[in-house]
């Protein structure tokens, strides 16, 4: 999943996906953290990229208090657009959060009971926010992050969720997992994303596997090549 954080990088990331068909598929939105968030022809723009088709998912949007650039005030109306475009072209979308869960589930809750589908992407808080979203129908990625020694309770909350609700993924270039923390993050290294996974909920690592791999073609609508 080649995920864009701008009208240029959704073009960038199309062309790329086109070029690997069967590995690659790409989205089309604006980060939070970008100060395009606030500008209407950027939007615009995405907009139209996302009726070519090309893309199958809407984002990265979602909520960040951590960088302070860009104000929660311009990130929440850019979120709903992008949940309401995400819902217009039934796309799932991808949703960033930092420091700012119990904002995005306000923000989110008015869905509830809409077709509303996606994930959070490179999950990281806590068992009610987990809760929270799963109730909405969302999923939960799970990144490096999850690997490293210190975040127990994180993997506490990721090991009650349903199997059914959890992706793997790297947020390559960043987070490279334990195993090889330090290094620049690339797609292969979801491998031990899904190693340290399977033996934290006791499965045997072609189980998980299948498990995660047919959540990311159901609510993606892909057919993998793995």
């Amino acid at each position: 999943m080649v995920v864009a954080v701008d009208a240029a990088s959704a073009e960038a990331a199309a062309e790329l996906a086109a070029g690997q068909p069967g590995w690659a598929v790409a989205t089309a939105g604006v980060h939070p953290t970008e100060a395009a968030v606030a500008d209407a022809d950027e939007w615009r723009r995405v907009e139209e990229l996302l009726g070519s088709g090309r893309f199958r998912a809407v984002g990265e949007t979602g909520l960040d208090d951590f960088h302070k650039d860009v104000p929660l005030t311009a990130q929440r109306p850019s979120l709903h657009r992008h949940v309401e475009a995400a819902l217009a072209c039934d796309l799932p979308v991808i949703l960033h959060c930092r420091d700012a869960f119990p904002a995005l589930h306000d923000e989110l809750r008015r869905y509830a009971g809409s077709p509303l589908r996606g994930v959070l992407h490179c999950f990281t808080g806590g068992a009610a926010d987990a809760e929270r979203l799963l109730a909405l129908g969302l999923h939960l990625g799970v990144g490096g992050v999850s690997t490293y020694k210190p975040n127990a309770e994180l993997r506490t909350t990721l090991r009650a969720a349903p199997l059914d609700r959890l992706l793997l993924e790297t947020d390559a270039p960043w987070l490279a997992p334990q195993a090889v923390r330090g290094k620049r993050n690339e797609p292969a290294f979801v491998a031990h994303v899904a190693a340290a996974l399977a033996a934290d909920r006791g499965l045997e690592l072609p189980e998980l596997a299948a498990a995660t791999t047919a959540n990311a073609e159901a609510l993606f609508g892909l057919r993998l090549a793995v």
